[in-house]
Parts: structure tokens; sequence; C-alpha cells
């Protein structure tokens, strides 16, 4: 993940095995490569890495998620008892 501090959170994936060191790319600095573990299957329910929703869908539903919370907290600060 470019430009972003992940560490801890790969650190955190690292040791519950969802994730894996899968080799380096082959380009300045090397970077490591990552990929996914049977355990991470496993822990999401999935057969395969098929079952993930697509970076689109992804998208919409992060959308969805955060138009639920502007209108709770639109809701929260309208509230009769908090005027």
């Amino acid at each position: 993940i470019r430009g972003v501090n992940v560490e801890g959170v790969l650190k955190t994936l690292m040791e519950r095995s969802l994730v894996r060191i899968n080799g380096r790319k082959q380009i300045p600095g090397r970077p490591f490569l990552y990929s996914t573990t049977r355990q991470f299957l496993e822990f999401f329910g999935l057969q395969s890495l098929g079952g993930l929703p697509k970076l689109e869908e992804f998208e919409e539903l992060t959308k969805v998620g955060e138009e639920d919370v502007k209108i709770k907290e639109l809701a929260q600060k309208n509230r009769p008892d908090r005027q």
C-alpha cells in the first residue's frame, strides 16, 4: 500500500497468519510483496479470493457506509433532547 504507513496493520495480519511475505518486487527499494494465506480464506469464510468483492463493489459499499454515518450524525445533532 503506497504512501500510507501500514506497518502496524501488516504486523497484526502476519501475527495472525492472515498474510505472509511472498517475495520482493524487482524495482528500486525492492519492497515486500504480500499474499493472503489459507487461514485468511477460512477466517472470512471464503473458498477462494474470487469470493471477495471487486474493487468497484467495495468502493460502493464504502460510500453507502459513509452516507449512513453522515445520516446518523445529522440525526444525533437534530434530536429534540439535544436542542
